[in-house]
């Protein structure tokens, strides 16, 4: 298999893991990198190998095609990852305000201030 069909499949499999999510999140991130991390690796060859028949291969097209949608996919991953992180810190910050409700609050109750010196 050349380099064009190996970046094919793997690029492939990415998109699958990133549109079908049934496996857990953890397991997919996983996943994800792994694929990620093979598929520069593949790239990098590609650049040293200086090949001027890329664009004439048969999945080329498919190939840029599948970038376009494994770039919106991650983004929907991140963009989603970001929000329940963010639900997350909020969750945490109204049970402390639960656990003791004045901690925003300054109060000066109970200071003596001597006005001699």
């Amino acid at each position: 298999m050349d380099l064009v069909e190996e970046l094919a499949s793997c690029s492939e499999k990415l998109l699958s893991i990133l549109q079908h999510s049934a496996i857990g999140r953890e397991v997919q991130i996983e996943q994800i990198n792994e694929l990620l991390t093979k598929r520069e690796s593949i790239i990098e060859k590609l650049k040293q190998a200086k090949t001027n028949d890329l664009e004439k291969h048969p999945k080329a097209a498919q190939i840029v095609k599948m970038e376009q949608e494994i770039k919106k996919g991650l983004h929907q991953l991140f963009t989603l990852i970001k929000k329940n992180i963010k639900e997350l810190n909020e969750k945490k910050r109204f049970h402390q305000s639960y656990v003791n409700p004045y901690t925003h609050l300054q109060t000066v109750d109970g200071r003596f201030y001597d006005k001699r010196r």
